[in-house]
């Protein structure tokens, strides 16, 4: 997913102006980027939101704006009709904003999506967050059914960090976010602020099954009458990306306050992440989980204000593919459109060692490829990062 912590927050005229300050283009080499990677064009796409491969090569993708899920073959032919087209509420804030296939889609051929249903046309357009699933037949979505439908209505006056990012766990099970709806200062249902309130959804990463939508049955709050059962942790603000490690199954994730201590986090079941009055602004945190690294932009310290860094997009990759980078964690930056690669301490990859910049034209999400490469996404299309070819080591004599 997934333009969520920043670019939600800025007209469309004031995109339409950094679209064309930043430009686009072909193949090229990054601006001082150390590493000698370079990148290239796969297609053309309007704010790509979410990304993810078919075991067959195949490209699913989602756009924000225009509710459509496209396709690019393993062959890399852009399908000129949409796999499907879903009539969202569009705004910086609401739109198509998750994907995900399913674990057995070779066989069952589904696919999730999270949306912002459009409730009214406005302007501004009214709606709320969906989670459904398509069936896949030749290249067409069909089938399809409304798994969750129950979540909280966005006020159109305040539209910020509403639905986010969908993915599945290493456990065959549907995790998505909220965020804390602009409304973090209000009560919820059971007189808590909502994002730390469990008697709702707002400001929560969720935990299904991927059938019907219901909780998962090992969900931390399950026993507890008051709370949302599909809660899987709370505290926090962003509708925030985040990612799986591939052999520790660990949950990697971003958030922020808005304007400073932006940090990743690994994100363990009945975890508090401390939004909105746990969290202080010289980053510290009281009664609520740390983060074990902070970003922040170029000439700033976490805790300044006007620090974020707005991640979005979130992805290991490995040294297999990436030598000059290793195996890292690498992320998009919407406020600096950098491509960053994070090195994690190890053996318990529980702190962040070096964070580098490995390209200057990444907005949105990033998901790695069958190839093992690195495919990310700006405002107007999806490209391949491309490392360089290792110098060989000259033999002996």
């Amino acid at each position: 997913m997934k333009c969520i912590l920043f670019v939600r927050t800025v007209t469309l005229g004031c995109l339409l102006l950094i679209i064309a300050a930043c430009g686009g283009g072909g193949d090229k080499q990054e601006e001082g980027n150390r590493f000698g990677v370079t990148s290239e064009v796969v297609t053309p796409a309007g704010n790509v939101d979410a990304m993810e491969f078919a075991p067959d090569g195949r490209l699913f993708y989602a756009e924000h704006w225009t509710g459509d899920i496209r396709v690019r073959t393993a062959q890399g032919q852009i399908l000129p009709d949409p796999f499907a087209h879903i009539n969202v509420a569009a705004t910086v804030a609401l739109g198509l904003t998750g994907l995900a296939l399913d674990p057995d889609f070779a066989n069952n051929h589904y696919v999730y999506v999270l949306y912002s249903e459009l409730l009214a046309p406005g302007p501004p357009p009214d709606g709320k967050p969906v989670l459904a699933r398509f069936t896949e037949a030749n290249n067409v979505g069909t089938e399809m059914t409304v798994l969750i439908n129950d979540l909280p209505k966005v006020n159109p006056e305040r539209v910020f960090n509403a639905n986010g990012s969908l993915n599945f766990g290493p456990d065959g099970l549907l995790y998505f976010t909220l965020g804390d709806y602009d409304r973090a200062q209000e009560a919820g249902p059971t007189g808590k602020k909502l994002p730390q309130d469990l008697g709702s959804p707002i400001g929560k990463m969720l935990r299904v099954n991927k059938a019907d939508g219901s909780p998962a049955a090992d969900n931390p709050f399950v026993n507890d009458p008051a709370a949302d059962h599909r809660i899987y942790a709370y505290g926090f603000r962003g509708a925030i990306n985040f990612t799986f490690h591939p052999q520790t199954h660990r949950l990697y994730a971003f958030d922020n306050s808005g304007v400073n201590c932006e940090g990743l986090y690994i994100v363990q079941a009945g975890g508090n992440y401390g939004w909105p009055d746990k969290r202080n602004s010289d980053c510290s945190v009281v009664d609520a989980s740390l983060p074990i690294g902070y970003l922040a932009r170029k000439d700033y310290k976490p805790a300044d204000f006007d620090s974020s860094v707005g991640a979005s997009g979130i992805e290991f990759i490995s040294a297999k593919k990436y030598e000059v980078l290793g195996d890292s964690l690498v992320y998009c930056e919407i406020r600096t459109q950098q491509l960053h690669r994070l090195l994690l301490a190890q053996p318990n990859l529980d702190a962040i060692t070096a964070n580098d910049v490995i390209a200057r034209d990444c907005w949105l999400d990033v998901t790695a490829g069958p190839d093992g490469l690195l495919y990310y996404a700006n405002l107007t299309e999806i490209r391949k990062s491309i490392a360089p070819t290792p110098t060989p080591v000259p033999s002996p004599s």
